[in-house]
């Protein structure tokens, strides 16, 4: 025992060591985020850390030791963008200071995520913020510029935006809700304007690939792919031509001021998006029937099998599963679930406790209401 006994002791002394580091390390983070803050610098730098660890990996003697010092870097680096982000919410955010609910999202006015923000929040969200990519408005929310984020992460006619399901695991937000758009095109013209003036047709690529059907009718029309369907919109209205018209939606519409000349031109009637809505903060819902986790499993025998017995046992309808590539790990995935049911809340935590030993990293995304 007396070896073992001085073994513990061993271990004692470097987990002081890495303690007193670990102190310092989180004291530099935050110099680094006032640092971010002077300079209006985002907490998350993806180059940054890729590099960091690539050159821990370089500094290890064992080289078999390279998963494992990668997973640890992940959560220490996890630990410091928290405090970082909860420093620059203080700095932005004057105590007793009231603030509107300012919601973001990624595009221009008039578009469907505009629309998904208006649909979910109303009247509410006038303050709202848009963002030219996803990650701005993941950053947004997680540094207190916007209360909530609304992005797309499934639609029914292209599948999955992969992108937005790996920032749900880069940036510490949780899904708080969800609004469906039934996606419909219409053709948008100048007020007054006549179908029998349109010479150019503006869209996003598909939204022209969408109403090809109805665009084959009138071969004469130029076909001019834009940015996006809500900027080809703005783009018609603004050049007050009644030989040019957008594919966009209603919404749209009323927003740049345009007159709907031919109504749902789209080729299928099924195409929806589901957005989720994404705050800094975990809300946990009673009436909640959908709820969200992503984890990655360890490596064991059967640990994939196991985890999703788990969820039969405890009778979690899972409606949807989505695995995503690790970055710096070659071939290992983080897996994302979907669950839908009323007492969703009861059921889900006692799972999440029972499927740890499985998983090295976990976590749970959000137990919110389904949309509509």
């Amino acid at each position: 025992m007396a070896e073992l006994d001085d073994l513990r002791r061993q271990i004692d002394e470097v987990d002081e060591e890495i303690v007193r580091a670990f102190e310092k390390r989180i004291k530099i983070a935050e110099e680094v985020a006032r640092c971010k803050i002077e300079k209006g610098l985002p907490v998350l730098d993806r180059s940054r850390e890729a590099a960091l660890l690539k050159s821990r990996e370089q500094m290890l003697s064992d080289r078999q030791l390279k998963r494992d010092i990668d997973r640890v870097y992940e959560l220490l680096m996890s630990i410091s963008r928290a405090h970082q982000q909860k420093l620059m919410k203080a700095e932005k955010k004057p105590a007793g200071a009231a603030q509107a609910v300012k919601v973001a999202y990624a595009g221009v006015q008039g578009a469907y995520a505009d629309m998904a923000r208006y649909e979910y929040f109303g009247e509410s969200s006038k303050g709202a913020l848009s963002f030219d990519t996803f990650e701005r408005v993941f950053d947004a929310v997680q540094t207190g510029d916007a209360q909530y984020g609304i992005v797309p992460i499934e639609n029914s006619y292209a599948g999955s935006v992969e992108e937005v399901y790996d920032l749900l695991n880069q940036y510490d937000v949780y899904i708080v809700g969800e609004q469906l758009i039934h996606i419909e095109h219409e053709l948008l013209g100048i007020p007054g304007a006549d179908i029998g003036q349109i010479e150019e047709v503006y869209s996003h690529d598909q939204g022209l690939l969408q109403c090809a059907g109805f665009l084959d009718g009138y071969p004469q029309w130029k076909q001019i792919p834009y940015y996006n369907t809500a900027i080809s919109a703005k783009f018609v209205a603004e050049s007050g031509d009644v030989r040019k018209a957008a594919i966009a939606s209603e919404y749209a519409a009323e927003v740049y001021g345009l007159e709907i000349l031919r109504r749902a031109i789209n080729s299928s009637g099924e195409n929806t998006t589901r957005f989720i809505v994404i705050s800094d903060e975990y809300a946990k819902n009673n009436k909640a029937n959908k709820a969200s986790l992503s984890f990655v499993l360890e490596h064991k025998p059967g640990a994939l099998a196991h985890v999703l017995d788990v969820f039969a046992k405890q009778s979690l309808n899972m409606v949807k599963i989505e695995s995503r590539p690790l970055r710096h790990r070659n071939f290992e995935y983080r897996f994302y679930v979907d669950f839908a049911g009323e007492g969703l809340a009861d059921l889900i935590e006692p799972a999440v406790q029972e499927i740890k030993a499985y998983c090295s990293q976990m976590k749970l995304l959000g137990i919110y209401e389904n949309g509509y």
